[in-house]
């Protein structure tokens, strides 16, 4: 892990939730990182969200027309 990334994850840590996606957003548009530093952060920067079953992502995305499959 670069030292780039770990300074950023140590600052996500201390960040509010609208704070933490901000940065990490303006990290990714402006290719900062890597793909591997990209995923790293984002993974982190969720890791205290609020979480739900797959079932009810499963719907949503069903309501939503997604995904398109061949079949459909």
């Amino acid at each position: 892990m670069t030292k780039l990334v770990q300074g950023v994850l140590t600052i996500v840590h201390g960040l509010s939730s609208k704070d933490r996606k901000q940065l990490v957003r303006g990290m990714l548009d402006a290719g900062l990182l890597t793909e591997d530093e990209q995923d790293r952060i984002v993974i982190e920067s969720r890791r205290r969200d609020p979480t739900r079953p797959l079932a009810d992502f499963v719907k949503e995305m069903k309501q939503k027309g997604r995904p398109k499959t061949a079949d459909a």
